[in-house]
């Protein structure tokens, strides 16, 4: 955070009066982070103040719309306000306004994290960078990203949670984005949707979280995407895509052993590109992260030289070695029924002349969908000639039920409801021959002990 005199921030947050001469290096939004030359603002009045804490460190403020114990806080340690919430957003953006720094909003079902990662890699090659950390993208933690943000700050790359309508927004207000990217709208979090088309809605906020000018990044070759109207949007759209001719575009694609590599077409040009990861998705990932680090300033040759550079976050379909020299695709990081369908398709490209096995765990945040979402994981599991099923959670288990009513051999569909179970099933199915794709969340705790057990080592 880059320090600030006490008074400057009461009187950006809309309080007037005299305050003592102090420097301020951390202003919070959660009382429990607490700490000495603070100014806290009490937003979750669920949580209490740590009284004994707070009379021992020094400098220590806090600002709140409700009524404390009496005797509890020094009264020259407490601001009131008539809201809290208007309060913070007020000292928010003008934090925000201090520093002329380029942003880069992400969204999307899938890929934010990814595409994220590529951006920010290679920005660090070029100055200091402000970005979420792995897939911590939760509202909770956005005022901790925008206090990372200082006189030294070049850019900031943010991925934006979305678990109900207005988050984009949010994060938008605080961070003030010049550039957007929306990788892929599929399913997820329709337990708190009514609807599909009102998940896509929440999605296209960053259009308007945009102030619908700037720079619009978007996939070319998804057809929920281009059921948002943009009419109204008065900046620059610019689109990849694989499937569709794009600004960026990339038709020629190829697998290598834990890449991929493809022909990048961008203004009549060509380039050959390579980047770590497995499956299609990835490219359109590196799609994207190109688009953006143009837009960005950086040359294509320079931003080519630094994608080669990248490391992906662990768990997104990473290959390992397992059991009687099989290979596991790791794709344990989140789970919703796109990357599913995603996983399901390298399995497919990488499993040619092997048996392909897929192991779920269950998938979460399909509401009133959830039935439906597993038979559609189903109808995937056959388009993409998977051979055998192995299930662990009990709602997963319909994906084996529906499987079999469709006629595919019972014998080929295990369910092991406890973890020993699953681990002894694999240890047979796990052969040399053999592809296993592993998918689930990280949440789940229990299926990550089978893997690492099972899991030699990285191949």
């Amino acid at each position: 955070m880059k320090p600030l005199s006490l008074s400057t921030i009461l009187k950006a947050s809309g309080i007037n009066g005299p305050a003592p001469s102090v420097t301020i290096q951390y202003v919070g939004d959660n009382i429990r982070k607490i700490r000495n030359r603070s100014v806290i603002f009490h937003l979750n009045k669920e949580r209490s103040v740590n009284v004994k804490r707070f009379r021992r460190l020094e400098h220590c403020y806090i600002v709140t719309d409700q009524p404390l114990i009496k005797n509890t806080l020094p009264e020259d340690k407490v601001y009131y306000v008539p809201n809290i919430q208007a309060a913070y957003l007020n000292f928010a953006r003008y934090y925000r306004g201090l520093f002329d720094v380029k942003v880069v909003a992400v969204t999307g079902t899938c890929g934010k994290s990814s595409t994220k990662e590529m951006i920010a890699q290679v920005l660090q090659k070029k100055g200091p960078v402000v970005f979420t950390f792995q897939s911590r993208n939760g509202l909770s933690r956005h005022n901790d990203y925008l206090m990372q943000i200082d006189d030294e700050t070049k850019y900031v790359v943010l991925e934006t949670a979305l678990t109900h309508t207005g988050h984009i927004l949010r994060a938008c207000e605080l961070f003030k984005p010049q550039i957007g990217i929306i990788t892929t709208i599929g399913i997820d979090h329709l337990n708190t949707f009514e609807n599909h088309d009102c998940y896509i809605r929440a999605k296209a906020e960053l259009l308007t979280g945009l102030n619908n000018e700037g720079i619009l990044i978007v996939n070319n070759d998804d057809e929920n995407i281009k059921k948002i109207d943009m009419s109204r949007f008065r900046g620059k759209i610019i689109t990849f895509g694989i499937r569709n001719l794009s600004d960026f575009y990339a038709p020629d694609i190829s697998y290598q052993k834990e890449s991929m590599s493809f022909v990048l077409h961008w203004r009549n040009q060509k380039y050959s590109v390579g980047v770590a990861g497995l499956g299609i998705h990835t490219v359109y990932n590196a799609l994207s992260a190109i688009a953006a680090l143009t837009v960005l300033g950086l040359r294509t040759e320079e931003i080519i030289r630094f994608l080669r550079e990248y490391k992906p976050i662990r768990s997104h379909i990473e290959p390992k070695l397992g059991p009687n020299g099989s290979i596991i695709l790791d794709d344990t990081w989140s789970s919703n029924p796109t990357s599913v369908e995603a996983a399901f398709k390298v399995l497919k490209d990488l499993g040619i002349n092997k048996r392909k096995i897929a192991v779920i765990g269950r998938i979460s945040y399909l509401g009133k969908q959830e039935n439906e979402s597993y038979k559609k994981i189903a109808r995937m599991f056959l388009k993409n000639k998977i051979d055998i099923l192995v299930t662990q959670d009990t709602k997963a288990k319909t994906i084996g039920d529906y499987l079999i009513k469709e006629g595919f051999d019972q014998n080929k569909v295990f369910h092991c409801p406890n973890s020993q179970l699953l681990t002894d099933t694999l240890k047979t199915l796990l052969t040399k021959d053999t592809i296993a794709l592993f998918k689930w969340s990280m949440l789940d705790k229990r299926n990550q002990a089978v893997l690492n057990q099972l899991t030699v080592k990285k191949t």
